[in-house]
């Protein structure tokens, strides 16, 4: 079973200084803090450690079950999305749904011919190679998006969406599910079509973003690939170009177009934001941000970014992790760069809402909309902004196998009132025999009732990355709501 230790993440004066030229993070393990970074024990209060849960399917033996997204429903309700090996194309979709008090929402399931109808659990083979991200529309319904075999064996954009209840939705697309390909020319171009992303307007609506590869007789492009679905499946031809209902968001180098980390609809400004990075060379990738007012022309407007923190040379490495929009619309965009010794480094971009331009009042780097965090060597993978426009940050911390939890003031700054110390929180998720697991990740964050909700992965084992669950957990908060509403 699994259970929780929180720590801070402090800096010392001193590491491996000789051998690597820098300060390293260390974990101390000291009492926890009874602040914001303390695990809401109200959570799950019958479990084996309260505040904690795990996901998996029942009977897989040692199969792993890996997080790819979770969010909040409109009852409350948490869902998580994961992939398992296996099914006719080669990934399965694991969803997990529990209740605001840590409990099995038995009412979800898939049917009593897959076995686990009622059990809070699916496990669907939708015929999709890989299983990407997924979201929940206005309705409840979860839509889930991911790689699916197309003509010649080139992968197409693979959209499934289920009821609230977790059980196929046969109102969309006629069966649950549909298949886009962004063949724009002829079947031979063999157009290869990765989604990455998945976001919802209120009326059902559905965007899904990713990497558009063309392997044709011209060489091979990487650009960022759109397509916009009816609530009902059926592709939407009054969105994008030529009445397609797709749309390619080609910047300056898209032919060299590396990742999608998020689309988001921006329902207060009708827009559609893309964030992801590119390759300017063969050894420095940059960040892009690309916007599309829906109620205006078809064309976008996008800007990159550099983030380059080792100096002139501009060989750095910058990949985008994951993308939101403010309820102030302003776009925040985490990641990480490397330095100029190599070292990852967590950095967040802040732009203004409806310019280009960076909002130099967030950040510590001169000029620049840029929060440069101290810990090295940490990856955030997600962000999430509270009521307060403060920014929790969750990732990993790899040196020491440990999950990890940062908090930001409005301004980019270090919250120290997070965990008295403004370093970050570390905690461990713990294998069934009792031990700390091998290793912990969080992957999302999403707030109820203004506690960040923490969804990841560990394996059931303390000796290896074995026997991967989904995770989730729950912090305290220092907001007082009612009824639960934030």
């Amino acid at each position: 079973m699994y259970g929780f230790v929180s720590y801070p993440i402090a800096r010392k004066a001193v590491g491996r200084a000789l051998c690597f030229g820098f300060a390293l993070a260390t974990l101390a393990p000291v009492a926890v803090h009874a602040g914001d970074n303390s695990v809401d024990t109200t959570f799950a209060v019958g479990g084996v450690q309260p505040g904690w849960r795990r996901a998996f399917v029942g009977g897989g033996g040692f199969a792993d079950e890996r997080i790819v997204a979770a969010a909040r429903a409109p009852d409350g309700g948490y869902v998580l999305a994961g992939s398992r090996a296996g099914g006719g194309a080669g990934a399965l979709i694991f969803l997990a749904k529990f209740r605001p008090d840590g409990t099995d929402d038995a009412t979800f399931g898939g049917s009593a011919a897959t076995g686990n109808a009622g059990t809070g659990r699916v496990l669907k083979d939708a015929y999709l190679s890989s299983v990407k991200d997924m979201t929940i529309d206005a309705q409840g319904r979860i839509v889930v998006v991911g790689a699916t075999p197309g003509a010649l064996g080139q992968s197409d954009f693979g959209v499934v969406r289920f009821n609230a209840n977790g059980t196929d939705d046969t109102s969309f697309a006629g069966d649950g599910g549909t298949g886009v390909a962004f063949d724009e020319d002829a079947a031979n171009n063999r157009v290869n079509d990765t989604p990455s992303s998945v976001t919802t307007m209120p009326d059902g609506s559905i965007f899904v973003a990713g990497v558009v590869q063309d392997r044709n007789s011209s060489g091979a492009t990487t650009d960022v690939g759109v397509v916009k679905l009816k609530a009902n499946g059926s592709i939407d031809t009054s969105f994008g170009a030529y009445n397609t209902g797709t749309m390619n968001y080609c910047l300056a180098q898209c032919a060299n177009v590396t990742s999608v980390a998020r689309v988001v609809y921006d329902a207060p400004r009708d827009r559609l934001l893309i964030g992801g990075d590119y390759a300017v060379g063969g050894t420095n990738t940059d960040w892009f941000i690309a916007t599309q007012t829906l109620s205006g022309s078809i064309y976008s407007s996008q800007t990159s970014y550099a983030i380059d923190l080792g100096g002139a040379s501009a060989y750095q490495l910058a990949y985008m992790t994951d993308f939101i929009v403010q309820a102030d619309g302003k776009p925040v965009a985490l990641g990480w760069a490397n330095d100029v010794n190599t070292h990852v480094v967590p950095v967040l971009l802040r732009r203004q809402s409806n310019s280009a331009a960076e909002d130099t009042s967030f950040g510590n780097t001169s000029g620049r909309g840029l929060m440069v965090l101290p810990t090295i060597d940490a990856i955030y993978y997600g962000v999430a902004v509270d009521s307060r426009k403060r920014l929790v940050l969750a990732g990993e911390f790899p040196a020491y196998s440990s999950g990890i939890v940062t908090r930001l003031n409005a301004d980019g700054s270090v919250d120290t009132s997070f965990n008295g110390t403004g370093s970050p929180s570390g905690y461990m998720a713990q294998a069934s025999g009792g031990q700390s697991a091998y290793k912990t990740a969080f992957k999302r964050v999403f707030f109820d009732a203004g506690r960040p909700v923490l969804a990841g992965e560990a394996p059931d084992s303390h000796t290896g990355t074995t026997d991967y669950d989904l995770i989730v957990t729950r912090l305290q908060s220092d907001l007082i709501f009612a009824n639960n509403l934030e």
